[in-house]
């Protein structure tokens, strides 16, 4: 990554600044997919220091922008249509059981926050807002799994499935078009799954989410996902 990308930032909320800096660099293909991103390098351009940008790097794993592995640094993920096949085989078999756990735990203020999310995810979705969306649709998920109550069960799903939520966003690796067909399915499913919790109905909750991670599975190679990056 030798050309410079960025500008040096004010004092005022540097982090902020640095990690939406960061971001637009992703989304916008400045800072390519599988792209090591060095943190001294970064820093200079910024003219802050390393422990800042290691911050602004955390915050962004937590947004599945990138992935920082022990010993190999920081990089943008690289998911191809495989990647993508493969982290919905395992959603399908793990996310019905964390709806349903959740749904068996929560109490009514939590499901009242839940229904919260779902409201502000159709507002991004009837917008065509896909930040808007993908920020509440994920803070939904990831409601669920904490409500789950199963700390590896919610562990799982963090890592497999908060990267792909990001590579959606990521301009130019899916089909724009076909993803925002799909985005008001998303919301349908998931006020469905609120009903289910609402009527005590555990067991159809859990069913419904299976239902439509198989039908996102179906659609990533038309609606969802790109084409494959080829080596």
């Amino acid at each position: 990554m030798s050309t410079t990308f960025f500008q040096k930032v004010e004092p005022v909320s540097k982090k902020v600044r640095v990690v939406a800096s960061l971001k637009e660099a992703i989304l916008s293909g400045a800072i390519q997919s599988g792209e090591q991103i060095v943190e001294g390098k970064i820093a200079q351009q910024f003219g802050v220091g390393q422990g800042l940008i290691r911050e602004a790097l955390i915050e962004l794993e937590h947004q599945g922008f990138v992935t920082r592995t022990p010993f190999s640094g920081t990089q943008v993920p690289k998911l191809g249509l495989e990647d993508a096949q493969q982290i919905f085989d395992i959603r399908i078999c793990l996310e019905p059981l964390a709806v349903e756990l959740a749904g068996k735990k929560a109490t009514q203020e939590q499901l009242s926050e839940l229904q919260e999310l779902v409201v502000r995810a159709k507002e991004g979705a009837e917008s065509k807002n896909l930040d808007t969306f993908f920020e509440n649709h994920l803070a939904f998920r990831r409601k669920i799994w904490k409500l789950s109550e199963n700390k590896y069960l919610q562990q799982a799903l963090e890592r497999i499935v908060t990267p792909l939520f990001a590579l959606y966003l990521i301009r130019g690796s899916f089909n724009r078009e076909g993803l925002l067909q799909t985005v008001i399915e998303c919301i349908e499913h998931e006020e469905k799954i609120m009903k289910a919790f609402h009527r005590g109905n555990l067991a159809e909750a859990g069913q419904i989410a299976r239902d439509f991670l198989v039908r996102m599975k179906d659609n990533l190679g038309s609606k969802l996902l790109p084409t494959v990056d080829k080596e």
